[in-house]
């Protein structure tokens, strides 16, 4: 039971798994990550407490909906957009990669339903190549799709972390609007500006410093510690439409360093969200 929150048949948070690594570049095995992020929430080795003190277990309920798979991405978009179509009526969508081209369907499918969405993207890469091996839907690539689609404004979106760009890269985002904070300004001054709300967050786990995630996809040194990640996510001040965790690769953490790093980050978001959502009374991410 994740962090000790009940589960329910009418919930407030949804869980799903999107065991995708299809169009990994470098380490592949992102596709077991959804339960490996599963089992480091488990009630046996957390409380429900937050670090600001937010009881979990008062102020959420969730369905965990099980993992999607497919042979195709498509395949794996498609089945996105029908579980979150079918399910969401104002809910908290978590999402448990998988690579990072997931994003581009959880946030496509959570958009077609909950209109305009900012987006926060928490990655040690721009994600901004136009194709990447031959594949323009590449983990390489999500964040230029969504853009170039239609499905978030550039002016919409900050990518946090970076630390491997490309002169290409940079020339998209500054053309689109895109603002990027480096890993080095991202320890100056954590605070965030995003000019559309609610907003999504994406965690590329590689965001963090090899030495806190050692099991990713593409490790990237240099990058920011899990004490700095959880100060700049405590410091956001937007509602939260939905969120996901994604690019652990089980077999290159086997210490399970990089999986408790991804459940610190979804304890505290779930306790970002569930401030914001106070003072919100009827709304069904409220805490009841």
């Amino acid at each position: 039971m994740m962090f000790g929150i009940p589960r329910s048949e009418e919930p407030n948070l949804y869980l799903l798994g999107i065991a995708w690594d299809g169009s990994s570049s470098y380490r592949r095995g992102a596709a077991q990550g959804p339960a490996a992020i599963r089992e480091a929430t488990s009630s046996k080795l957390y409380n429900s407490y937050t670090e600001d003190l937010v009881n979990l277990a008062d102020a959420w309920s969730y369905m965990d909906l099980g993992d999607i798979a497919g042979r195709t991405f498509d395949e794996v978009v498609g089945k996105v957009e029908r579980v979150v179509g079918e399910r969401y009526r104002g809910e908290l969508f978590l999402f448990l990669g998988g690579d990072h081209s997931i994003t581009y369907a959880a946030f496509r499918a959570l958009r077609r339903v909950a209109g305009r969405m900012g987006l926060i993207y928490f990655d040690a890469h721009p994600d901004l190549y136009p194709s990447y091996d031959g594949d323009p839907y590449s983990h390489a690539c999500t964040l230029r799709r969504l853009v170039e689609e239609g499905l978030v404004r550039g002016e919409d979106v900050v990518i946090v972390g970076v630390r491997a760009p490309t002169p290409e890269q940079a020339r998209f985002a500054e053309e689109h609007g895109i603002s990027i904070i480096d890993v080095v300004e991202a320890r100056r001054n954590p605070g965030i500006n995003v000019s559309a709300s609610p907003v999504y967050l994406s965690f590329d786990l590689d965001v963090l410093d090899p030495a806190y995630a050692p099991g990713v996809g593409n490790p990237e040194p240099g990058g920011l510690s899990t004490r700095e990640l959880i100060d700049t996510v405590k410091s956001l001040n937007f509602e939260v439409a939905g969120f996901d965790v994604v690019e652990l690769v089980p077999s290159h953490d086997p210490s399970g360093v990089t999986a408790l790093a991804a459940a610190k980050i979804v304890r505290e978001v779930l306790g970002l969200a569930a401030r914001r959502a106070r003072g919100s009374p009827g709304s069904p991410r409220s805490p009841p």
